[in-house]
């Protein structure tokens, strides 16, 4: 038992160093998230003027 765990603990030290990201890289995944959220927001909003629009259209004549 302690040789196998010995055994996970020196691969695990072993183990290739994973790259961080640096600062400016986060904060440009940050913006571009920001970005596609607020592209998103518009384009649900005119999908939803669009439908408003489109049930006036059929609605309107039987008023």
């Amino acid at each position: 038992m302690a040789l196998s765990a010995g055994l996970k603990l020196i691969q695990w030290a072993r183990r290739p160093a994973v790259p961080s990201k640096d600062r400016k890289q986060v904060a440009q995944d940050r913006r571009d998230a920001q970005f596609r959220r607020l592209a998103r927001d518009q384009w649900v909003t005119e999908q939803r003027e669009r439908e408003v629009a489109r049930y006036l259209y059929h609605v309107r004549p039987m008023i």
